[in-house]
This record gives structure tokens, C-alpha cells and sequence, in this order.
């Protein structure tokens, strides 16, 4: 399994969702390799971190789908179904603006609305914008929102909570981490500063139509704009640097296709279908997403218990494959499995060391051995190789041990020949190597050990729960509270770019104090300009080439060793019908599914 950056931090972002494809891959290969290029360009905010393992599943948890008659809500007959989701890492947060991970997302996708939405092509559309409207310079966007949405509570939805949503992520006191998605409205700098008192880029001109003003054309600013709206009547009021501590995180209300019903910590959420949804409405009347370990869960599945695994393990997937009822599906993501190196630890500030560490992963024998041919491919490019801002021009750090020992005797470290492992000034060349525990994860952890024992370097392995990795080393708790070259040294994530990659930006871009997304402290002023400039550029082609130039530069500096794209694979029992997920989420085209009868 992976973390994915919020997106990761969404984005990881944190606005982060899962990052696949809609359509079932028969050949990942081809289409991994294939360069998507949107019709138009836009961008994304958060960060996804991706799976940790959670609490053991619970056996007074609901069981696999079952189907009874019911009437609905339009007085027809209907079949009353439900489904049972299983996923590693339990929900963190029902608020999704609170640094939602990949498995928050899974639920939170199901409960909310966004404003827009990217669709399978990369580009985006309405949600609850109707439509919008870009003044030439590209600095006003006037959003038409739907009319006759209501919220579970069955209150108007209206301007008013775009208005205060928006405003919200500016506040001096938020904390969740999507505030990077409204900084380029102009005021926003000055609320947040404490300067001003509201937004004075975000006006209400009517119940259903929102005007943005930004400070200057943004070309990555609709994607911005995928942010899930949160309902002012319930939240006005509370502060929103507390609502990690609200009622709403345990007890959301939103406009989405399912209304919240039961969080049973260390078990499950259980969902209920809004009738009154504006949208497509899913046929599936109630859903459960179970929490469980890889192995339990797994049985779970080949048992009948649950219909649908996020994440199924690459270990489980002949056992998948050798049963009758239930079957693997595939699916494109737009991740990058990587591994982050901290620039203020000694001997990671030494671009050799960085670059030994890199010629001394055997990226292909690592996919071979964990994930099997067309479950992944090798990645030297930070950003996917199925998204249009890779780049096959970068510098390339081939298996090469021997290349690996001539780097670190020029950075000055000598052989211990009775340890086999390099040291300098009497300290042994020693890495820690933070990451979250999942099936995959250990099991890569392993080979990447023994690959750096192999050019004298010691690796220790510190495992993990997702939430002590996220947010005590890599963004420490306390708002004052900043990482340093002992808070960790090496870890490893799956970052999922959006449909957009500006979302980059907070990960590369030169940043210092608490709370920065920039974890391994890079920083090359070339690559800030170029993140400035490509904010600039309407012109595809040319915003591409930009990214392009990023992507080189990042190689040469090697903050990230990227390792691998991924495959998604989900286990799916036969009693769920027309399935299909794709980058946004695999809830997220819920609608779509049936359940046999």
C-alpha cells in the first residue's frame, strides 16, 4: 500500500483523494506510458497521503450486500441495497477540509460537493457551480450555482456557503491545510494577516452566483476550486482553527449522495442514500466502509463479508484471481512512490550521498519481486508518467553499486570493513527510513535495506502508524514546532498530483517555518521562478515545457528518488455490478455501481 501526498498534504493536500482511472486497464503497461494532455489546464490544492494500516475489523460490523424491495422516494419500487467497503486505514477526519487523506477521502467524497470537479480527461467541470464565467484578463470568475440543492438537514444551499467556505481557509486560525486553494484571491493575504476583516476578492452577488477577484491571472486557479463546500449554518460561528474538535467531524452534514449515519471508532461508517440528491443518484441505498487490516480484510473479501477492497495487496492478488465470486481490478493512478530525503540532515546535505542513494536502487527487481509485471513501472520523473507535465527528459540514476561506492569515497566516507559499511569522521554511514506500515510497504522497505547494505550504507526502518508519520515528523502538531535534520532522515510516500500539478509548488518551492509542506527543506531558486512562471502561461504547450524544466532541474538535485508508478487494485466481490473508480476517489463515481440480486 502507499501514502500519497496530499496530495496528497492532497493533495496530502491536504485536500487529498485518490488518484485512478475509471476505466479497467487490460494493458497498464501502454497506458501508464501514455501522456494525457488535458483540453485545458487547471490545477489542484492538497496533498493525499495514502493508506497506514488501521484498527482490526469488528464483527458486529454490517455484512456483505443484501437486497430487499422498498419504495422510494418518488413513490416507485426500488431495491433497497448495500454495500460493505473495506480499507486499511480508518477515516482521520469527516471534515474535508481538515487534511483529508486517500481513506477520508474515500468517505468524504460520498457526503460532500465540490464547487467543480476535474472529469476523466483532466479537465473541469460544474458540481455545484452551474456554470462560470472568466473575465478576459483573467483575473474575475463569476460562478452560477445550482439552484434547488439541499443539505442532509434539508437547508438551502446558497452563495452564502461558498462565501464562507472559501473565506474560512483564509482565517488567521485555520490550520487544515487547503489554504494554499484561496491565497491568490485578492485580500486574502491581508485576512489571514490579520489585517483586514473578510476576503475582499470573494463577493456574493446574488443567492446562486459567487464573484472571485484574484490578485493578478492564475492559470492553475479553477482547480483550486475543487474544494468540497461546507454548510455556513451549521459552522458560522465556530472557529475554524477547532474544527478538528467540532461535532461536524464526527457528524458531517453536506449536499452530497450519502448522507452520514454512524462512525463506530476502530469498525466502521455507515452512510445512508440522499434521496433528495441533486445529482445522478446511486442505486445503492446503504454503505458501510469497514476498517481491518490487510489480511483480515482480504479474507473478509474471498468470504463474502465485505463487496468492495480498497487497496488490495499485491501478495493477495493470485489468491483473488483463484476465486471464483470475486476479481482484482486495475486501474491507472496518477501517483509516484518516492523517496523524501531531508536536506538538513549532514549527510543527506551532500548532493554524492544523494545521488549513491539513488544509483543503489534496483527500482525493476523491486517491482518484480512485490508487485508482479504490469502492476507498476520504474518512475525517475517526480511527476507520474501518465499526466502531462512528465517529462522523459531527466536525469536518470540507473542500478549502478559501483557508481554508488565512487560517490560516497568522494564525499569523503571510507569503508569499515569489519562492519561492510561506510563511515565518516568514526560515524557509520546510518539512515533512518521513516514510512507508514502497509503489506507493500514492509516488503519494499526490505529490498531498499538490503540494496543499501549492499554500497555500505545502514538503513533502519522505523514503522509506523499513518498519523504519528504525518503529522509528528513530517508536520509536527504544534503550530510553532519546525522539523530539523534529526526530526527524520529519509521516508517514503506515494505522492497523487491532480488533474493539475501546481500543487508541486508547496512541495518544492523554497519555504521555511512551521508547517510548510516542503518537508526535506529543498530549495533552488531556478525551480521557485519557474513555479511562478507557469502561473502565467495560457498556453498548454508552453506550461508544460515548463514543468518539464522543473522536473529536470528536481532530478539533478535529488531531493525526491522517485521509484515507481502504481497500479491501483481494488478486490471486488461479483455481486457488485459495474464498478468502476477513478483518480478522484474509489467512491467516487459510486452512482455508477449496482448490486446483483
Amino acid at each position: 500500500m502507499q501514502i500519497l501526498q496530499w496530495s496528497f498534504f492532497y493533495n496530502i493536500i491536504f485536500t487529498g483523494r485518490t488518484h485512478s482511472t475509471s476505466k479497467i486497464i487490460e494493458n497498464v503497461g501502454n497506458i501508464m506510458k501514455k501522456m494525457s494532455k488535458p483540453l485545458a489546464l487547471l490545477l489542484a490544492g492538497m496533498m493525499v497521503f495514502g493508506t497506514a494500516c488501521g484498527s482490526s475489523n469488528s464483527t458486529d460490523s454490517a455484512g456483505a450486500a443484501e437486497a430487499t424491495e422498498s419504495t422510494a422516494a418518488d413513490g416507485t419500487v426500488a431495491t433497497d441495497t448495500s454495500v460493505v467497503i473495506g480499507q486499511s486505514s480508518e477515516v482521520a477526519n469527516l471534515n474535508p477540509l481538515i487534511q483529508p487523506r486517500t481513506p477520508d477521502s474515500n468517505v468524504q467524497n460520498m457526503i460532500f460537493s465540490y464547487l467543480v470537479v476535474p472529469n476523466e480527461e483532466l479537465n473541469y467541470e460544474g458540481d455545484l457551480a452551474d456554470s462560470w464565467d472568466i473575465s478576459d484578463d483573467g483575473t474575475v470568475y463569476t460562478f452560477h450555482l445550482k439552484e434547488g440543492v439541499k443539505w442532509h438537514d434539508g437547508e438551502d444551499f446558497t452563495a452564502d456557503d461558498v462565501v464562507f467556505t472559501l473565506t474560512s481557509l483564509a482565517d488567521p486560525n485555520y490550520n487544515g491545510g487547503a489554504d494554499g486553494r484561496v491565497m491568490s484571491i485578492a485580500g486574502a493575504a491581508d485576512y489571514q494577516a490579520g489585517n483586514a476583516d473578510s476576503v475582499s476578492g470573494i463577493k456574493k452577488v446574488d443567492d446562486y452566483t459567487v464573484e472571485i477577484t484574484l490578485e493578478s491571472a492564475n492559470a492553475a486557479f479553477l482547480s483550486n476550486m475543487y474544494t468540497c463546500i461546507l454548510p455556513k449554518h451549521i459552522l458560522e460561528g465556530e472557529d475554524p482553527g477547532e474544527w478538528g474538535n467540532d461535532d461536524f467531524n464526527r457528524a458531517p452534514i453536506g449536499t452530497g449522495k450519502y448522507k452520514f449515519v454512524e462512525w463506530k471508532s476502530g469498525q466502521y461508517i455507515t452512510l445512508e442514500r440522499n434521496d433528495d440528491y441533486y445529482g445522478t443518484k446511486p442505486s445503492i441505498q446503504n454503505v458501510t466502509v469497514q476498517f481491518g487490516d490487510d489480511t483480515t480484510l482480504t479474507a473478509a473479501l474471498l468470504n463474502g463479508e465485505i463487496d468492495v477492497l480498497y487497496n488490495l495487496p499485491s501478495a493477495e492478488v493470485e489468491n483473488v484471481e483463484a476465486m471464483d465470486g470475486v476479481s482484482d481490478y486495475k486501474y491507472e493512478q496518477l501517483t509516484v512512490t518516492y523517496i523524501g530525503l531531508n536536506q538538513l540532515t549532514e549527510s543527506l546535505s551532500d548532493l554524492r550521498v544523494r545521488q549513491a542513494l539513488a544509483y543503489g536502487i534496483d527500482k525493476q527487481a523491486i517491482i518484480n519481486t512485490v508487485y508482479g509485471d504490469g502492476n507498476a513501472y520504474v518512475c525517475d520523473d517526480v511527476f507520474p508518467s501518465n499526466h502531462w507535465s512528465h517529462s522523459d527528459n531527466v536525469t536518470v540514476y540507473d542500478y549502478d553499486p559501483a557508481k554508488s561506492k565512487e560517490l560516497l569515497e568522494e564525499a569523503g566516507y571510507t569503508m569499515n570493513d569489519a562492519t561492510g559499511y561506510y563511515e565518516k569522521d568514526g560515524k557509520t554511514l546510518h539512515l533512518t527510513y521513516d514510512m507508514s506500515t502497509s503489506t507493500d510497504g514492509k516488503a519494499v522497505a526490505a529490498l531498499i535495506q538490503q540494496q543499501w547494505k549492499a554500497i555500505g550504507v545502514e538503513m533502519e526502518v522505523i514503522e509506523q502508524d499513518f498519523a504519528t508519520l504525518a503529522y509528528t515528523k513530517l508536520l509536527p502538531g504544534e503550530a510553532t514546532e519546525e522539523t530539523t535534520g534529526d526530526s527524520f532522515q529519509c521516508y517514503t510516500l506515494g505522492f497523487g498530483v491532480e488533474a493539475d500539478p501546481n500543487e508541486y509548488n508547496e512541495y518544492f518551492s523554497t519555504s521555511t517555518g512551521a508547517g510548510s509542506w516542503n518537508f526535506i527543506h529543498y530549495s533552488n531558486p531556478e525551480v521557485d521562478q519557474l513555479f511562478k512562471d507557469q502561473l502565467l502561461l495560457t498556453d498548454p504547450d508552453e506550461r508544460a515545457e515548463c514543468f518539464h524544466k522543473i522536473a529536470d532541474l528536481i532530478s539533478k538535485d535529488l531531493p525526491w528518488i522517485p521509484l515507481y508508478n502504481k497500479a491501483g487494485i481494488a478486490g471486488v466481490s461479483d455481486k457488485v455490478q459495474n464498478f468502476v473508480c477513478d483518480y478522484r476517489g474509489i467512491t467516487f463515481q459510486i452512482e455508477k455501481w449496482n448490486i446483483a440480486e
